[in-house]
């Protein structure tokens, strides 16, 4: 087939699934979106952004939602806020009533209805539970209605669901001359999977440790090292060769995650703060979303990010100069110390140098992805942390002897990558990152023409 009409055959496929992802309006008395039904109070006109999600044409009268409101149970939020308060569920910290939405209710242009459903019982899984969610939350999922004063374009993202601030984009402002289009290594992983993943909104807007309960089982992991996982490994995908957009669906799926997440940054820039292994992952999605969109507030985005919290520069025990801290606690910092002197002063309790390793340990491995992919992008210096990169390299080249053994006090190695030897990451670290600055320079490069 001749390039030419190679190109258009693509560039039809892809009009295509944007229009029947962008549907137009049309007139509805109620949507439902995973089990979460809208019910309004006369016909309202309709349609979904380019990743699924519902718009309304408003004002519109919500007279209720399914499943029920009770006392403390499937709460439904306006512009929900991030920080310390949220109003879905009492069994989640920081639960206040006054947040929640009462019916029937108006909803404006430039509101978003946060819908969630509550599980009876918590530890028990769904059918349609993700892969990695240990249960600890009280939510099976969560969907967002987003208030329109007009049909947006079809190709359109749905604004951030966190706050008052809307902005918009569209998947034609997208820059996909700036994916480097990398020859795919190793085995690839699942792309259903990582669809699936990423199919319904990420409810994370609670400060520190505690979001872990805000993140519904249908919806998204709740931890941090799942989540990171995820968020390295779409990073890398999308960063292939994709000559028949097979991973279009991925993508606009990620970015709408950067725009969600770049939305919870303008609410609350102190949200995701170094703890162990959680608040991991947050960052990326935002900085990727920015490169392609052209948007420098993404790109360069301020906030607090467990990844930056958690890495900086001192004098290692072994002469290491790029080092790992549990959490924003200077009493806490190890990797200064010997391993003969991780128990006792100066710390305290449990809460000592060999805890504070096994989470070195359990982060280690999340990061590799994400840190390859943001050279690969050309955005290390906009991501403004050059320890976080630094102590990823140190990572993995000390993978064969980076640890020490508590039993006997000798140097020990850890798999530094995740999923074990010979997966995706693995390889594409291998190919990639001896020439990772190389082919980010050129990426940076062609973002400003």
């Amino acid at each position: 087939m001749p390039a030419v009409q190679s190109q258009l055959v693509v560039a039809l496929t892809l009009l295509s699934r944007l229009a029947a992802a962008g549907e137009g309006a049309a007139s509805q008395a109620a949507l439902t979106q995973y089990g979460i039904t809208w019910a309004f109070a006369e016909k309202a006109r309709v349609g979904r952004y380019v990743t699924g999600d519902w718009w309304v044409v408003g004002p519109v009268v919500v007279k209720g939602v399914t499943p029920a409101p009770s006392e403390g149970r499937n709460g439904s939020v306006v512009n929900p806020p991030a920080g310390k308060r949220q109003g879905y569920d009492d069994r989640i910290a920081g639960y206040d009533a006054s947040l929640r939405a009462a019916f029937p209710l108006t909803l404006k242009p430039g509101q978003s209805l946060v819908t969630t459903a509550s599980v009876e019982k918590v530890g028990e899984k769904t059918p349609d539970t993700v892969p990695g969610q240990y249960c600890r939350g009280p939510l099976r999922t969560a969907a967002v209605l987003t208030c329109v004063a007009e049909p947006p374009a079809a190709d359109a993202f749905r604004p951030p669901y966190v706050g008052d601030k809307k902005p918009s984009f569209a998947a034609n402002q997208l820059r996909r001359d700036l994916l480097p289009r990398l020859q795919p290594v190793g085995k690839l992983p699942d792309l259903k999977l990582y669809e699936r993943y990423l199919e319904r909104i990420w409810l994370d807007h609670l400060y520190e440790w505690p979001n872990r309960m805000m993140h519904p089982l249908e919806n998204m992991p709740d931890y941090g090292r799942e989540i990171t996982n995820i968020v390295s490994t779409v990073s890398l995908m999308l960063l292939l060769d994709d000559p028949a957009r097979e991973r279009e669906t991925l993508l606009l799926r990620f970015v709408q995650l950067g725009i969600d997440y770049y939305g919870v940054t303008q609410s609350d820039a102190d949200l995701w703060r170094a703890n162990g292994g959680h608040n991991s992952g947050r960052k990326m999605p935002i900085i990727f979303a920015g490169v392609l969109l052209g948007h420098e507030g993404m790109r360069r985005v301020k906030a607090s990010f467990a990844e930056d919290q958690q890495t900086y520069y001192g004098d290692g025990y072994r002469g290491q100069k790029a080092l790992w801290t549990i959490d924003t606690t200077e009493a806490r910092r190890h990797e200064h110390l010997p391993p003969e002197r991780w128990a006792g002063p100066p710390f305290k309790g449990d809460n000592d140098g060999w805890k504070s390793e096994g989470y070195r340990l359990l982060n280690g491995p999340t990061w590799v992805g994400q840190a390859l992919a943001a050279r690969l992008l050309g955005v290390k210096a906009d991501w403004g942390h050059d320890a976080f990169f630094d102590y990823v390299d140190r990572w993995v080249a000390e993978a064969a002897a980076g640890t020490v053994d508590k039993k006997t006090m000798k140097p020990t190695g850890y798999q530094p990558f995740p999923g074990g030897p010979g997966g995706f990451i693995e390889a594409m670290w291998r190919a990639y990152r001896p020439k990772a600055d190389e082919i980010g320079t050129r990426v940076e490069a062609r973002s400003k023409d």
